[in-house]
């Protein structure tokens, strides 16, 4: 019993000291206004700026659904050639950017980052173009993706 009343003041002083720090979600860890001597000035907060690509993402995922069952129950069409010529590169370019983001952020490789997303950018236009050329000049992805599942 003595060793419990020893612990006791202990418990209680370690129990104020908590009580009187700030919990972890109220510190203000950003600012939205700028310091008047800081030269870095911050951005607007917009609670909608991810819900943009969240919602463009889902939307090209979900359209590669009914685009891909409708070309095998189908076949070949110009319309379906074009819109997977374009919704599928969109989809791949939305998922690398993710990566981008993830591994090589502003913060941890400034330079490195910008490169990934330019070879991004590049190779995204790239694709679309490669993707209309063969579309118009060559079979078409439709038949070209019938083509290689009989093979």
């Amino acid at each position: 019993m003595a060793s419990l009343r020893l612990a006791t003041p202990t418990l209680r002083s370690t129990a104020r000291l908590l009580a009187r720090q700030q919990p972890m979600g109220l510190v203000k860890i950003h600012s939205s206004v700028a310091a008047k001597n800081s030269a870095v000035s911050t951005h607007k907060p917009d609670r909608l700026h991810g819900s943009y690509h969240w919602d463009l993402e889902r939307g090209a995922s979900i359209a590669l659904i009914p685009l891909v069952a409708t070309q095998l129950t189908l076949g070949a069409s110009p319309v379906l050639d074009t819109l997977l010529g374009v919704v599928v590169p969109l989809h791949v370019h939305i998922g690398f950017d993710s990566c981008i983001t993830d591994y090589f952020n502003e913060r941890k490789a400034p330079v490195l980052g910008k490169l990934m997303y330019g070879l991004l950018y590049a190779s995204t236009a790239g694709v679309l173009v490669g993707c209309y050329q063969f579309n118009t000049n060559d079979i078409g992805l439709t038949e070209f993706l019938a083509r290689m599942w009989t093979a």
